[in-house]
């Protein structure tokens, strides 16, 4: 009897094989091609994305360098602090463009801009840490204030005292009042002068000097209103108190003046900006033209 032939051994299974391989293979080329596809589609919009973030860090990066600045200049405590403010949105707004690019740079990754953006982000942490000091600095105003004060209150305090050691010598004749007199006025008018250099001063030891000055010349004010005061007739010494008050009103006003002219947070302020502040920024900005390139480089060949 003659044996059946399986039906696996039949032409028919395997025209059924076949035409069944032919159907997966066209699935999966089908998925393959819809991918790339997809892909050639997206790619150029990231890349669009990443271009557009980094114009935006740019530009509000040079935002916040230009308003940092207009704060270090500005001639009111109201100023600097609103350009300060000013600087400080830009400079969030720097950080959230970052964050967008760095998850672009993740969707679709290229070493050279890990790198780049690796590179950037320690850059722009100096810039944030100088920014920081500046800012702070640029605030507190305290050499503009020492002027402040210097030129309003201690030149009247000083004019003040020179009127009344006057009305001394025009009551009072006589040539050992009168040089006496001389002595604490040219004194006190020195002191006065050297508020200006002192506010101006970036140096310490310059300032130190300039305080021993004031000092010396704080000792012949004192010793001449002392050797003033037994030449003078009992209803006279009363003037002489007065003057004497509106000394120690003026140098009280010195001793403030000194203080915030110590401090030197305008002279702080300008010599970062105008250095670390500048270089920094500098620096970053040739990052980001790398950065630039790179994506530019990487829009050409995927639109090819």
């Amino acid at each position: 009897m003659e044996r059946e032939t399986p039906f696996w051994r039949t032409s028919p299974f395997w025209l059924l094989m076949a035409i069944l391989g032919l159907v997966a293979a066209l699935i999966f080329l089908g998925d393959r091609y819809r991918d790339v596809t997809v892909g050639m589609e997206i790619v150029p919009k990231v890349m669009a994305r990443k271009a557009a973030a980094l114009s935006a860090m740019r530009i509000n990066m040079v935002k916040s360098a230009e308003a940092e600045k207009r704060a270090v200049m500005a001639d009111t405590d109201e100023a600097s602090v609103s350009f300060a403010e000013e600087s400080l949105r830009a400079a969030e707004a720097v950080e959230l463009n970052l964050g967008e690019l760095a998850g672009l740079i993740e969707k679709y990754p290229s070493g050279k801009e890990e790198d780049l953006k690796r590179e950037f982000g320690a850059c722009w942490a100096e810039f944030r840490e100088i920014d920081r000091q500046v800012l702070d600095f640029a605030v507190q105003n305290t050499n503009l204030k020492a002027a402040r004060l210097s030129f309003a209150a201690g030149h009247a305090a000083m004019r003040q005292f020179e009127l009344v050691l006057s009305r001394l010598v025009s009551d009072t004749p006589g040539e050992p009042i009168c040089r006496l007199v001389n002595d604490a006025q040219t004194a006190a008018l020195r002191i006065n002068i050297l508020h200006a250099p002192h506010i101006a001063s970036p140096d310490d030891e310059e300032m130190d000097i300039i305080e021993k000055v004031i000092r010396e010349n704080d000792a012949v004010v004192k010793m001449s209103l002392s050797g003033i005061r037994p030449l003078l007739p009992l209803e006279k010494k009363a003037t002489l108190q007065r003057a004497a008050a509106a000394y120690e009103a003026f140098m009280e006003i010195t001793a403030r003046v000194l203080g915030l002219s110590r401090q030197n947070t305008n002279i702080k302020s300008f010599e970062l900006s105008m250095n670390r502040k500048r270089k920094t920024t500098a620096q970053c900005d040739e990052i980001l033209t790398s950065l630039q390139d790179a994506v530019q480089s990487r829009s050409f060949k995927a639109t090819r």
